[in-house]
């Protein structure tokens, strides 16, 4: 058991020294070297934990969403309407509130996050948060009549058409700054799931 702990307390200094220095510098800018020396550890014991450098900034932006959805939901659940559609717009509010308090954070999070990756492993680890959130949908599609698989692929269209707009947004004011875009955003929300139907509740 002391043995795992210290492999885990390994671990997460190095995903800590990542994520430090991915913000800090970008992760282009940043070696397999740069991340063991900012966490005290060996460079070979990296190789213990992450194949390589790609496999960390995957590990990083997967931890960073995962905090990124938890407050954004917490938030949502405060304001629950019983509308889906304008909950998943509450829930994207939120979320848009966080990245454009850090534009750092965006930049990182924005151009290597990867919905499918996440989802596998939000689906794996039993995030209690994603769990609540998938009984939202199936809740939403079976009220609906709307197919399961394609409100899944509505929802994957909206991650990445808000991830893409709200990163051009901070990042390069295109085609305008994010208080200009974020009505447009949830408007495309709103419109692409439509009707009033209850949520599930708080997890």
């Amino acid at each position: 058991m002391q043995l795992e702990q210290k492999k885990q307390k390994k671990k997460s200094a190095l995903l800590k020294s990542a994520y430090t220095l991915f913000l800090k510098q970008g992760a282009e800018a940043t070696s397999v070297g740069d991340i063991t020396a900012e966490a005290g550890v060996a460079k070979g014991t990296f190789y213990l934990y992450f194949r390589d450098k790609q496999d960390i900034v995957s590990a990083v932006v997967n931890l960073v969403a995962r905090q990124i959805l938890e407050e954004a939901y917490l938030k949502m659940c405060a304001v629950r309407s019983g509308n889906f559609a304008e909950d998943i717009a509450s829930l994207a509010n939120a979320i848009l509130d966080i990245l454009e308090r850090s534009r750092p954070l965006l930049a990182f999070v924005g151009r290597d996050f990867r919905f499918p990756s996440f989802r596998e492993k939000m689906n794996r680890t039993g995030n209690p948060v994603w769990r609540s959130l998938r009984a939202d949908l199936k809740q939403y599609a079976a009220l609906s009549g709307i197919d399961e698989k394609e409100l899944l692929r509505r929802i994957y269209c909206l991650v990445s058409m808000c991830g893409s707009v709200a990163c051009a947004a901070v990042l390069d004011g295109e085609p305008a700054d994010l208080p200009h875009m974020r009505p447009s955003i949830l408007a495309i929300i709103r419109g692409s799931l439509p009707g009033n139907f209850p949520s599930s509740g708080s997890p």
